[in-house]
């Protein structure tokens, strides 16, 4: 793998870094794994010999959501396997406290996968429905119909005063 692929590397991670970065750390909350996972996906990338071009992004999130899969399946194995030795409580991972996207990722972890993917892909990535259907391996229109749907479910379980901007006690 000669210079060029490095220098072809390097400017990927220059332009897309911060964005890989965030798409594992909103889906992992972890910094540690964030910044591990973000690296092999750059890794990967050199190994591919990827260049820049149009489709760089999905494919660098396309791995990333792999990346991350393997990890949650590697954390669940590692929880089946403390519960086993009887310490439960360890298996726990702690929430940080005071947290203002909490409440969001409670109503997110209640909507079906798929939802929350797509969810996810469009307002936290702030991807385009091009893009979102690249890494889903869909149309575009299928995208966008998705996204309709997931935006649906995710208001049916959110609290009124999320929606509307407000507080707990109905003031904003």
């Amino acid at each position: 793998m000669g210079a060029r692929t490095a220098l072809h590397v390097e400017e990927l991670h220059r332009q897309y870094s911060q964005r890989v970065y965030g798409y594992v750390y909103r889906r992992t909350s972890d910094v540690q794994s964030a910044q591990q996972i973000t690296n092999d996906v750059f890794r990967i990338a050199w190994q591919h010999q990827k260049e820049p071009s149009e489709d760089a992004l999905p494919w660098l999130l396309v791995t990333a959501r792999n990346l991350v899969a393997n990890e949650y399946r590697a954390q669940r194995r590692q929880r089946s396997l403390i519960e086993k030795l009887g310490s439960s409580e360890l298996a726990r991972r702690p929430q940080p406290e005071n947290d203002p996207g909490a409440a969001v990722r409670e109503v997110l972890n209640t909507l079906r996968p798929q939802e929350r993917e797509i969810l996810m892909l469009a307002y936290w990535d702030s991807l385009s429905l091009n893009e979102i259907s690249t890494i889903l391996r869909c149309s575009p229109d299928s995208a966008k119909s998705r996204l309709f749907r997931a935006r649906k479910a995710f208001s049916k379980k959110a609290p009124n005063q999320m929606l509307k901007g407000g507080t707990s006690n109905g003031q904003h």
